[in-house]
């Protein structure tokens, strides 16, 4: 063998040599390459079983009794207000069934009712603020808030036994399936032990804000599926404004009838399209339901805070006509906010006391709602009665209506809109938003609305 490897050309053995490294290095680099998505899997496997667990954390949190106070009679949970399937009554979009949501009675503040209704928390992660009136900036905030809130059973000041609680209910859990211990370790890595109260409320807040912010609505509507059917926008381009979107959609679909080519899914008739022509119309003298001005598509709310008259109308049910007109709320400079006065429901026991909504919160040196040159008393007296544009999305699993669940049926909520509007067109409505007046819409035309409307109802039993 040797003689026979003396007998061959040096070159031949070089250019071999030279061969079988290159197919060394070739193949070692393919190998690698098929490594490198195995890795990547493996890696991807592991976070999304973190992020399975965190939701999971999440979850059971949001659904805890032991966290409301003892105090109180009434056990309370964030699931009791924002319910899916926990009622007999039947399903519900992450809200409960009442005007407003119930608390513990204390005898310091001796009532059942929250002050305002509970909505749903579909896409409430995509929410810049929350509440009704803009509270909170983040949903971290809102969750120590409530947990540590009236609807928990909490009275002011009291806090920092809300968080002493929480801290003894999370160290002492034995649940047979998985401690809380566990449960913190294997989502976030956290040791609850050598956390300390404040930081483990952090990660209390983030558990349960990361399992809301995987509730969101489907686009798998009859409204949905009539849009994608027939090819038509969305929502509004980059850039473009919501009436300019709204034409644009009424000339796709007309183009679309006067071709024979319109098509409507099932649970998406005529009466439904009437109403969309209705709900996208934005001028007029009639028939104009001027409604996505707000409640843009797809998610039919533009967030921001308008005043459409209902607080004032419920005062003026208790205080007389032209109450609320005459309520004395104080300037800028001397309003002290957020003011309980003014964050609560009329009665007649409590002369003066409304809601104002944003009025409370409003951020008089940076709010993106501030008009140019607008001084703070002027911008502060346009926040009268200004509440966040809920969604229109799974409104059949929402009832109640309106921040103060006043209105059973979509119905009787749009014939009070259209009341309203009307009382703004004569100026009659304080502080009311200039869109307002531009609803004009009939007793004729709530019916095909309101069919519109339930097309914006996904199936929420289908998983």
């Amino acid at each position: 063998m040797i003689a026979y490897i003396r007998s061959l050309d040096p070159r031949r053995l070089i250019k071999c040599s030279v061969l079988g490294v290159a197919l060394t290095l070739t193949l070692a680099s393919l190998a690698g390459r098929a490594q490198e998505p195995r890795q990547e899997r493996h890696r991807q496997e592991g976070q999304d079983k973190k992020n399975q667990a965190a939701i999971s954390l999440g979850a059971r949190l949001f659904q805890d009794e032991r966290f409301s106070t003892p105090k109180g009679d009434l056990p309370a949970s964030c699931s009791h207000c924002h319910m899916f399937d926990e009622s007999g009554q039947g399903i519900r979009a992450h809200a409960d069934f009442l005007n407003r949501s119930w608390v513990s009675y204390r005898a310091q503040d001796p009532r059942r009712e929250e002050s305002r209704n509970s909505p749903t928390l579909f896409d409430v992660g995509k929410m810049a603020r929350l509440h009704f009136d803009g509270e909170f900036g983040s949903l971290e905030e809102l969750v120590k808030g409530t947990l540590s809130g009236r609807p928990m059973g909490w009275l002011p000041g009291e806090q920092q036994d809300a968080f002493n609680q929480i801290q003894r209910v999370i160290l002492a859990d034995k649940a047979p399936d998985g401690s809380y211990r566990d449960q913190f370790k294997q989502a976030y890595g956290v040791n609850v032990e050598s956390a300390g109260r404040d930081a483990l409320m952090d990660w209390v807040a983030k558990a349960i804000a990361d399992f809301t912010r995987t509730l969101n609505a489907k686009r798998t509507t009859p409204y949905d599926k009539f849009i994608e059917g027939n090819g038509l926008a969305v929502e509004p381009q980059s850039g473009e404004d919501v009436n300019s979107y709204s034409k644009r959609l009424l000339d796709g679909i007309a183009a679309l009838e006067t071709s024979g080519k319109l098509k409507l899914p099932a649970g998406f008739d005529q009466p439904a399209l009437a109403g969309l022509k209705l709900f996208f119309s934005y001028e007029g003298p009639s028939h104009v339901g001027n409604c996505a001005v707000c409640h843009a598509p797809p998610l039919f709310t533009d967030f921001s805070f308008h005043n459409t008259g209902v607080s004032q109308s419920e005062y003026d049910a208790v205080h007389g006509e032209g109450g609320f007109a005459a309520l004395e709320i104080p300037k800028a400079s001397k309003a002290a906010r957020p003011a309980p006065q003014f964050r609560d429901a009329p009665s007649k026991r409590r002369l003066g006391v409304a809601d104002l909504g944003h009025w409370n919160f409003a951020n008089l040196e940076n709010s993106p709602l501030r008009r140019v040159n607008e001084t703070n008393d002027q911008f502060l007296d346009r926040m009268i009665g200004t509440f966040k544009t809920p969604t229109l999305r799974n409104l059949a699993f929402t009832n109640p209506y309106m921040h103060n669940g006043a209105f059973a049926s979509l119905e009787d909520a749009l014939a009070e809109l259209a009341r309203l509007a009307q009382l703004s067109r004569g100026g009659l409505i304080r502080q009311g938003d200039p869109e307002l007046a531009n609803i004009r819409i009939s007793e004729e035309d709530i019916a095909p609305l309101a069919a519109f409307l339930n097309t914006l109802n996904q199936d929420l039993k289908q998983k």
